[in-house]
């Protein structure tokens, strides 16, 4: 009977804690209660009066050579048109930059340069490996305390929340190009658990692609 009693007892608390942990997580994320975090001081690179400034933080997609998917297509597009109507003094570009067959930032580059845009309006993190990654870096790397976040509207509340939990005063503007789904929205689930982990246990973001895996 003891035996029994433990195998069920296991077996009970391996099914209800994930499942618990899946909604707690998430409950956190959709009500926008951030884990709150002192913003750090600038990095000696930064401009203090940049600090001050919006920039718009146009989070990676994927990318086939140098053609941006539809869905990253969508969000440089209203990044472009958020900046032409002044929303912000400049745009980030954060995506997995470091592998010269598969390059988020440069595509991204590229496409923003030939719609307009110079040099001089954008920044570049090509370790923008995840959300996490990128919107820690953005604060921690860039010096960045206000932003627009510009992504679809099945990732804006993780995003926004990850943002709000590094110290970034972030607003969000979803870009809507037909691709959420079912499949996205399924897929938030366990992303926004991954990322509440990730900033409860304060972890650092990845400084390499060969810790993506």
């Amino acid at each position: 009977m003891k035996a029994k009693w433990g195998i069920t007892t296991l077996t009970l608390f391996a099914v209800v804690f994930p499942v618990f942990s899946l909604a707690l997580t998430n409950a956190l994320v959709l009500a926008g209660v951030p884990l709150h975090s002192s913003p750090p001081p600038l990095p000696a690179s930064a401009s203090p009066n940049g600090a001050e400034e919006t920039t718009l933080i146009v989070l990676g997609a994927g990318v086939h050579r140098q053609e941006l998917s539809g869905m990253l297509k969508c969000r440089m597009h209203k990044a472009i048109d958020l900046f032409a109507r002044e929303r912000g003094k400049k745009i980030l570009l954060s995506g997995d930059g470091t592998d010269p067959h598969y390059n988020e930032t440069k595509a991204m580059k590229s496409y923003a340069l030939q719609n307009g845009l110079t040099q001089d309006n954008l920044l570049s993190d090509p370790l923008g490996y995840s959300t996490y990654d990128s919107l820690r870096r953005a604060i921690e790397v860039f010096g960045i305390r206000k932003g627009v976040i510009v992504t679809q509207d099945f990732h804006l509340k993780r995003a926004l929340w990850l943002a709000h939990s590094f110290g970034i005063a972030a607003q969000g503007v979803s870009c809507d190009n037909g691709n959420s789904s079912i499949f996205y929205d399924l897929r938030e689930i366990p992303a926004r658990a991954k990322d509440v982990f990730l900033r409860w246990f304060d972890f650092e973001p990845r400084s390499s692609r060969d810790q993506i895996f």
